[in-house]
């Protein structure tokens, strides 16, 4: 049971150590203010243990206090272990939005104190997730993948979403990918198209991803190439690989629509990925002057010989 009596203790005399401190720290500069002005409002929580207090929520108002010179008022509670302290820690900061960063730090405490089969059900509330929603199960399988995921999540630089590919693979398939994400910040739908198509390939050739990616067109990005550039060129390779014959045709398509449409604002897509034989044309204006010049275009391109082949790219495929 937590003692509702109310203590006053030196900061120096809090240990605000302990692993449970899962949030990160918080500013201080716009707590002291309000400490000058009203003095502290809200007590911070601890447990003692063998003659220690230990911190369990409020480590903004002891750094706060401690920078003015001021004692720190103490609420005791009953949290036997770093489980519970953890999770009496969570729900007091239950205000704060949960990043990805929280929720990555947050599993790896738990998971590594828990039963995997028990996460959902205690972590899931505390970081504002569905026991059994999508997302909790990629944190679920997110805790199998080797540490450097781990840095690279944080970094911003893979999606949560990828782990639904990467625990597909092997740890030797992993190590080779590592090196996309280092340097690179991927988005989702990006980075889960790149590793699916690259499984998708390994699956169907026999291959391991490692000898996969260990060709030219897969070189780390050079100095001079954009990270929007050499993510580009690492989907379209992957792409490639996938689906080399739709890869084909969208290279014939370009070359030909590059030839009809030169000197115009008109576009040329195929429809349904050449499947259906049709395409697709359009372009945009804003105005007379602007619609009477892509009209006259339209009409010139008409004329080339070049549709003809465009037309035959679905009919042949």
């Amino acid at each position: 049971m937590s003692n509702p009596n109310v203590y006053s203790l030196s900061p120096a005399d809090i240990d605000c150590s302990g692993p449970w401190l899962l949030h990160p720290e918080s500013p201080v500069e716009k707590l002291i203010p309000s400490l000058k002005k009203h003095g502290q409002l809200v007590p911070v929580l601890a447990v003692e243990d063998s003659g220690k207090k230990l911190l369990v929520a409020g480590r903004a108002r002891v750094a706060a206090a401690e920078k003015l010179g001021m004692d720190v008022l103490v609420r005791y509670i009953d949290a036997a272990d770093d489980i519970s302290k953890a999770v009496l820690h969570l729900e007091e900061n239950g205000a704060r939005a949960a990043d990805e960063f929280l929720k990555l730090v947050t599993m790896r405490f738990f998971s590594a104190r828990m039963d995997a089969a028990d996460l959902p059900k205690t972590v899931a509330p505390l970081l504002g997730l569905k026991p059994k929603s999508r997302d909790m199960k990629f944190w679920l399988d997110w805790m199998e993948l080797e540490p450097e995921f781990d840095e690279l999540l944080g970094l911003g630089h893979i999606p949560l979403a990828a782990v639904s590919v990467l625990s597909k693979l092997d740890e030797t398939d992993r190590a080779a990918l590592v090196r996309f994400f280092e340097k690179l910040s991927w988005s989702r739908s990006n980075a889960v198209n790149f590793l699916t198509w690259l499984y998708e390939t390994s699956r169907r050739e026999n291959k391991s991803i490692a000898d996969l990616v260990s060709v030219p067109a897969f070189e780390s990005a050079g100095e001079s190439e954009s990270p929007k550039d050499a993510v580009s060129r690492f989907c379209k390779a992957a792409k490639e690989l996938r689906y080399p014959r739709l890869s084909e045709l969208e290279k014939t398509h370009n070359k030909i629509v590059s030839e009809v449409c030169a000197g115009t604002k008109w576009r040329v897509e195929p429809v349904g990925n050449f499947e259906t034989g049709e395409v697709l044309i359009q372009t945009r204006f804003k105005n007379r002057e602007m619609m009477d010049k892509a009209m006259a275009d339209l009409e010139s391109i008409s004329k080339f010989s070049g549709w003809e082949e465009l037309f035959e790219l679905g009919r042949d495929k």
